[in-house]
C-alpha cells in the first residue's frame, strides 16, 4: 500500500466523523487529496462497511461501525 493511499483512508473517516454527509468533492477539499485518492479510499471504505451513502446521492457519511473504529483507532493506524 502506497503512502497516499494510506493517508486518504485516514483523512476520508476524520472529516466525514466530524459532521453531516459529503460528497467526495468536498472531501476531497477538506483532505486537500486528489479526487482519485479520495474515490479509491471511498470505495475500499465502503466494501469495509465503514462509510456508506446516504439519501442524497452521491454524498457520503461515515456508519456506526466507521465511527467505532474512528473511535478506538482513530488516525494513529491502519483502518
Amino acid at each position: 500500500m502506497t503512502p497516499g493511499v494510506m493517508a486518504a483512508e485516514y483523512a476520508v473517516p476524520g472529516v466525514l466523523a466530524a459532521g453531516d454527509p459529503l460528497t467526495i468533492d468536498e472531501v476531497r477539499r477538506r483532505t486537500g487529496l486528489t479526487g482519485r485518492a479520495v474515490r479509491a479510499a471511498v470505495a475500499r471504505l465502503e466494501r469495509r462497511g465503514l462509510i456508506g451513502g446516504v439519501a442524497r446521492p452521491g454524498q457520503r457519511q461515515i456508519t456506526p461501525r466507521g465511527r467505532m473504529a474512528w473511535v478506538t483507532k482513530g488516525p494513529r493506524r491502519s483502518w
